[in-house]
């Protein structure tokens, strides 16, 4: 059996895809996985200047609808459902907050500055009629590269599924989906960094026809007297949240997995743990005092 590996780049981070196949048809495989990846991206990425969500920041006040057609009209709907599930905390207008702050965590503008700023955060703002979506308010911002990743992922997953794949891991960043288990039979297997003391370790999961999502990085953090706090920000006040600092989730596709894990991390650290566990999926996540709970922790 052939494997065909491919690793380039999208949505700005490093992607691979690696296919097992008993056909000759791989490379043609890959090539229509980054072809359709190209164009989510053209589409979705809040990086480029044409796509919906750029559009849309580009005419925030203006009274102005950029149309939706019925794929970014489900994108949407189920950011809304996100938004909702988390009690307003998950909100792709906090973008603009990030400005306020710098890579340490500390805050650069005046709490005068950052009041004038939150006047600008609030997905309520963001209108959906028939004619297209428009954001109230002049200067606002979304940013939807989090969720488009995982609806990318489930997307070439279901292509390659199409054409009868057995075999295939797809990647983008801390976001995978898989296709059965390796061309040899082995699992596929998703690294990990834990703490370990002072340090890190690596562990490894297994991720057999699954999605897998990880949200926060324990390592990239804030300290606000002396305790530790993700990069993750309010809605509300535009401070730090005294949340789980990593959340990881495999579920039966990859942007369940992203919707948990997202959730999760927004919660306070109690009520994540106590969220995770009703879901009843596989999950992981690294508190602020650098405890591994679920799960996941205990097979690590």
């Amino acid at each position: 059996m052939n494997k065909n590996e491919i690793r380039f780049r999208s949505f700005g981070k490093a992607c691979r895809i690696a296919i097992g196949d008993s056909t000759d048809g791989g490379a043609n495989l890959l090539a229509l996985c980054q072809d359709e990846l190209t164009r989510l991206e053209e589409k979705f990425s809040t990086h480029l200047p044409d796509s919906i969500p750029s559009q849309i920041n580009q005419s925030s006040g203006t009274g102005f609808y950029i149309p939706l057609d019925a794929e970014a009209r489900s994108l949407f709907h189920y950011v809304d459902a996100l938004w909702g599930e988390s009690k307003h905390i998950f909100d792709p207008t906090t973008r603009i907050i990030r400005d306020c702050y710098d890579s340490s965590g500390k805050l650069l503008a005046s709490q005068d500055q950052l009041g004038k700023i939150l006047k600008l955060v609030g997905w309520r703002n963001l209108e959906i009629t028939s004619k297209g979506a428009h954001l109230a308010n002049a200067g606002m911002l979304i940013d939807l590269n989090s969720c488009v990743q995982p609806y990318a992922l489930d997307s070439l997953r279901k292509i390659l599924l199409k054409h009868d794949v057995k075999n295939a891991l797809i990647e983008i960043d801390q976001d995978v989906v898989t296709i059965g288990k390796q061309p040899d039979g082995a699992n596929w297997l998703v690294g990990v960094r834990v703490p370990q003391g002072s340090s890190a370790a690596i562990v490894r999961l297994k991720l057999n026809h699954k999605g897998f999502a990880l949200r926060g990085d324990f390592e990239q953090i804030t300290l606000h007297n002396g305790e530790r706090f993700g990069c993750a920000l309010s809605p509300m006040d535009g401070q730090a949240i005294p949340g789980l600092l990593s959340v990881i989730v495999i579920a039966e596709n990859c942007l369940t997995a992203c919707s948990a894990a997202s959730i999760a991390r927004l919660k306070t650290e109690a009520t994540g743990i106590k969220w995770l566990e009703a879901l009843g999926l596989p999950w992981m996540a690294i508190d602020r005092q650098l405890e591994c709970h679920g799960p996941l922790a205990r097979k690590s």
